[in-house]
């Protein structure tokens, strides 16, 4: 038996248990294991792409009306299968996508009790079991209402975020006021991610805030964010807001001029000097607008110093990156802020994270997608600004994407610039020509030469036992409308090499984030490698990107492999205007992709966890948020650990999907529980879900 964890050391019993599930009776029948039992190995040259079902399998239509759409992969009725919540704008339900397996899903959100919110402005949301009854709860962010000109101090109807009770009949119910009283969070809210801060087996709640559109300006000195919150259960579902007391409802925002010298703001009516952010500022109707803190795009809970407890970070727009660790004990929730101590406090444009094993070492290292190379073309900008690429001019900006390799007790270096990835003939950055950056900007290399992203994703996409990435996203508008042209991105998809380097196969894995692509027969025509406008005829062209947002993994329909769900924001597109006028714009829905992985032969296992809250009241929460899993197969070992809420806006399955390759059987499960409890499960067959609950103390 292996530990792995310096903290294992000093544990002297390991408690042995058998595996309390087997593979569910109404996903056997899809798993590809079945059919190609006696495949021959994998070819690990060999690319099986990805297949958009949106159109077939969405009964009810694929198009989202939302600036900012998440998307939640979670069973919510707990019936084996993985469903789907797709968040909205007022006056457009949110959906509810039930798994009816055959790879169809229906909406039955207007007939889940209060879960279509139609009347709430939806961003971001999360899935986590707030009351251990064993059925997956929702909380839904809200954003203010476009064009109003009203901060979070002037809340109106369809702007307050929401917690949805699942009541386990296929019905949500709200109980926000009851959960929340005054504390509730309004008009501002990003992502939100669940996480048990204070190893009570109740799940907290933390939610990240943006700041409403009205206000945010990135042109202007003045950069106001709003306050996080972090909300603790208190068990009987409600929840007590200890932001400030817990240390992270964000600190000021570095903001300077040309020579270093801050930008500050005085508030006569305090004497109070804030820096990047001016209190005399109001909205319509007379109210302060935002706080002096800056503006979060996503959060994440993981234990990046491994000791046993949830650590907190957040990304942040024209901010730094911020990272708390957790002190927190019996008495008290504490964060403490060490993202300085650790070297890795730059101000960039962080949009989401995306946590996975990139070089096999059983350290969990750290994907943080930014604007990327976009802004690099241009001069520097002299004029001071809320943007990554004048704070570029200092040692503390960066535009590029960060890759943190987890060295171990807490120490994570940024290897972006030095991970090398294999470029696709079809689709490579324009930033890979040193000449299209500017001299006053250094020349970014590596996947640091990369394009802009929200949501990203490590998932073993192949099940090889390596962890590959996808990431996508765009800023302003989609590649057919008046503000496509900033920042065009359309995804990326890198697979993994066990090294940690890498190699770009989105268009083979055909994972573009454009619509009607003609991927066919494109392997098989070398002209199209070095001709634009044949490229152009497929749709193979950034500036024909969708507007990318949320981004989810999990095997939704069984087979053992990691699908992907993305949304797109909807927006305005050119259409014909009159004869010898100007083009015309019109409003269109976002799409959904629904992408279904192709599968190869390669084995599997996916872990679902229950921990003893839901059987007995002692022991880790429901559904094992904060576990982490070491799997040995084959003379390879893994980690992951379970997350409620992922990346930007969204929340990938709490399932663990492993890929096992040409092993036919797991050595070892080692599982470290969120209550401290340690379990060891040997010789699992593989190509099977199983369920593991946690044991007895």
């Amino acid at each position: 038996m292996r530990t792995y964890l310096p903290y294992l050391l000093s544990v002297a019993v390991l408690l042995l248990a058998p595996v309390l599930g087997c593979q569910f009776p109404s996903l056997a029948g899809n798993s590809v294991s079945d059919a190609d039992s006696s495949a021959q190995p994998h070819d690990p040259d060999e690319i099986v792409p990805f297949t958009n079902v949106a159109g077939t399998a969405l009964r009810d239509g694929y198009g989202v009306w939302n600036d900012r759409p998440g998307v939640v992969i979670f069973d919510y009725d707990r019936d084996g299968d993985m469903d789907f919540y797709v968040t909205q704008m007022g006056g457009h339900a949110n959906i509810l996508y039930r798994n009816d397996d055959n790879e169809e899903f229906t909406n039955v959100g207007s007939a889940a009790g209060d879960a279509a919110l139609k009347n709430t402005h939806s961003t971001g949301a999360v899935a986590c079991d707030i009351n251990n009854d064993g059925f997956q709860d929702l909380y839904v962010g809200a954003w203010g209402n476009p064009a109003d000109d009203l901060g979070y101090r002037s809340p109106q109807e369809g702007n307050l975020d929401a917690l949805l009770l699942n009541m386990g009949d296929g019905t949500f119910a709200d109980i926000t006021s009851a959960a929340f009283g005054p504390a509730v969070n309004a008009r501002s809210a990003a992502s939100v991610v669940c996480a048990d801060v204070n190893n009570d087996g109740w799940l907290d709640i933390f939610v990240g805030n943006l700041m409403d559109q009205d206000f945010r300006h990135f042109e202007d000195l003045n950069h106001p964010g709003h306050y996080n919150k972090l909300f603790i259960n208190n068990g009987d579902l409600t929840f007590e807001d200890v932001t400030e007391s817990a240390g992270v409802q964000g600190p000021q925002i570095l903001m300077q001029y040309p020579d270093g010298t801050p930008v500050s703001y005085r508030y006569d009516e305090t004497g109070d000097v804030y820096v990047g952010y001016d209190p005399t500022t109001t909205d319509a109707q007379g109210n302060r607008v935002g706080e002096p803190t800056g503006q979060t795009h996503a959060a994440l809970f993981f234990d990046h110093d491994d000791d046993g407890d949830q650590d907190l970070w957040i990304a942040n727009d024209a901010d730094r990156l911020h990272i708390y660790r957790n002190d927190s004990d019996a008495s008290k929730v504490k964060f403490t802020p060490v993202a300085r101590s650790m070297g890795i406090d730059r101000v960039g444009a962080w949009m989401g994270f995306a946590v996975g094993d990139v070089d096999g070492d059983l350290d969990l290292d750290v994907f943080v997608p930014n604007v990327g190379f976009h802004t690099l073309i241009q001069p520097p900008r002299e004029v001071p600004r809320g943007t990554c690429e004048y704070f570029g001019r200092f040692a503390t900006g960066t535009c590029s994407h960060f890759l943190l390799s987890n060295r171990g007790g807490g120490r994570f270096v940024d290897v972006a610039n030095s991970t090398m990835v294999d470029p696709s003939p079809w689709f490579p950055p324009i930033s890979l020509d040193p000449a299209t950056i500017d001299p006053g900007h250094q020349v970014p290399t590596g996947i640091a030469a990369y394009d802009f992203g929200f949501g990203a994703t490590f998932f073993d996409y192949e099940n090889d036992g390596d962890q590959d990435l996808y990431w996508f996203g765009s800023t302003m508008g989609r590649g057919g409308g008046p503000d496509g042209h900033i920042f065009p991105a359309a995804g990326r998809m890198l697979r993994g090499d066990d090294t940690g380097a890498f190699e770009d196969i989105t268009v083979r894995a055909r994972l573009l984030d454009i619509t009607h692509v003609s991927y066919d027969g494109l392997e098989d025509d070398p002209s199209a490698r070095a001709n634009p406008e044949a490229l152009k005829g497929r749709r193979i062209n950034r500036q024909l990107h969708e507007n990318g947002k949320g981004l989810a993994h999990g095997d939704i329909n069984g087979d053992g492999f990691v699908d992907l769900i993305a949304s797109n924001s909807s927006g305005d597109i050119y259409i014909p205007g009159l004869p010898g006028g100007p083009p015309a714009t019109a409003p269109r829905t976002g799409p959904l992709f629904v992408w279904l992985n192709g599968h190869n032969a390669n084995n599997w296992i996916t872990l679902r966890l229950k921990g003893r809250m839901a059987i007995d009241g002692t022991g880790s929460n429901a559904d094992g948020i904060g576990a982490r899993v070491y799997l040995t197969a084959g003379g390879r070992a893994q980690v992951q650990e379970v997350r409620a809420g992922s990346s930007y806006l969204s929340m990938d399955s709490i399932d663990l999907e492993f890929g096992l390759g040409n092993s036919d059987e797991v050595d070892e499960i080692e599982i470290i529980w969120p209550s401290g409890r340690l379990q060891l499960i040997e010789n699992v067959d593989s190509n099977q879900i199983v369920e593991i609950t946690e044991p007895e103390e």
